[in-house]
């Protein structure tokens, strides 16, 4: 789960890093803006501090440009094989021929 939380803050850290210099907006400017203190703004702006709360990402997002969406998907704990009907058989070989002549050309 760490590696997920620091690659999630690295992603969030260089779209932010990139959004500031492409503006050529200051981390007291956008402090300002924001109404957060410069040591926030450079607490989301660094890729390696995930203490940080989502206020601080949104405002220092939406002062940039940005709205931030976050979304959660579910996880597959558990694959397990099911047999096809007999009567889509053939429709699963016929269409196997198919991908395999079209990896052919």
């Amino acid at each position: 789960m760490i590696g997920e939380v620091a690659a999630i803050k690295r992603q969030i850290s260089r779209s932010l890093r990139t959004r500031l210099k492409e503006r050529g907006v200051t981390v007291a400017s956008l402090a300002r803006d924001t109404g957060t203190s410069r040591t926030a703004i450079r607490r989301v702006l660094d890729h390696r501090n995930t203490s940080i709360t989502l206020r601080t990402v949104v405002r220092t997002a939406k002062g940039l440009g940005y709205r931030l969406r976050l979304t959660m998907e579910p996880t597959i704990d558990k694959v397990e094989r099911v047999q096809a009907p007999r009567e889509v058989l053939p429709l699963m070989r016929g269409l196997g021929r198919a991908v395999d002549r079209l990896r052919a050309n």
